[in-house]
């Protein structure tokens, strides 16, 4: 393995954390035995990694949330090891805050357990509906809340573990519109309701992401089930081709998240 060309895949994040988990492959391969993360990656590095892996003899098991999470745990895997003997390593768990007088938001949730001393790396993602915030962190970081978090903005909370069949859905806004093309200028202005000029501006100036990777090329042919983040416009899913309309136009359904 080329440890520079590996370094090189993060050109802008903490050398550390890069230099950490450079030496979680090397131990894993070393020991021929699983290698447990300490921390949620982002989906820019959880996939790069797994990308990276795909010519070694590791695979790599991620555990967040829910399955389409971003955050993300990483456990690395020799290829001849059993997945079945790989031990969960992540604590689902829920603070009810059920309450008729105060309507609760995400950053209520995120920055009460934050006052806790504890960084942002060491949560997974946080989904919060009726004044319930459904969570997951390891087990060592869920014993730090469960002992310590009493409140939310004054509302007594209830902490309790859930399974991950227990998580709800993560919501989403469908709609369907015509493009001409794949092209990545045209999918971008037809899911933001931007004109081609402005959707080009966007994807020059970086603030495209397909997949969570920065794209640049307003060329580039967008596959169905990309996820596209568009910087102050939301993130959608390319989810399905309805097929070409008599114009010679495609129909695309979109999911929006919520």
């Amino acid at each position: 393995m080329n440890k520079n060309y590996f370094f090189n895949l993060f050109p802008k994040e903490d050398e550390y954390l890069i230099a950490s988990i450079w030496e979680d492959i090397l131990l894993c391969l070393d020991i021929d035995y699983p290698v447990y993360g300490t921390v949620f990656l982002p989906p820019h590095i959880w996939i790069k990694i797994s990308e990276f892996l795909k010519t070694t003899n590791l695979n790599i098991l991620t555990f967040g949330l829910t399955e389409i999470s971003e955050k993300k745990l990483i456990v690395f895997v020799p290829k001849n090891f059993d997945l079945n003997n790989v031990e969960p390593i992540v604590t689902h768990f829920k603070i009810d805050c059920s309450n008729k007088f105060k309507t609760l938001h995400h950053k209520d949730f995120l920055g009460t357990i934050m006052s806790l001393g504890l960084k942002r790396e060491t949560l997974g993602d946080i989904l919060v509906k009726d004044n319930i915030g459904y969570c997951v962190s390891t087990k060592e970081i869920f014993k730090i809340i469960e002992t310590n978090l009493k409140q939310i903005n004054s509302i007594p909370s209830k902490i309790s573990k859930v399974s991950s069949n227990d998580i709800p859905n993560i919501q989403f806004k469908e709609f369907t519109d015509t493009v001409s093309s794949f092209r990545l200028d045209s999918i971008v202005a037809s899911i933001a309701n931007i004109s081609r000029s402005i959707s080009i501006d966007l994807i020059d100036s970086g603030e495209v992401f397909i997949n969570y990777n920065v794209e640049k090329s307003k060329n580039k042919q967008v596959e169905i089930g990309s996820i596209i983040t568009i910087r102050k416009k939301g993130k959608f899913i390319l989810d399905k081709n309805l097929g070409e309309n008599k114009k010679g136009k495609f129909k695309i359904l979109i999911k929006q998240y919520t």
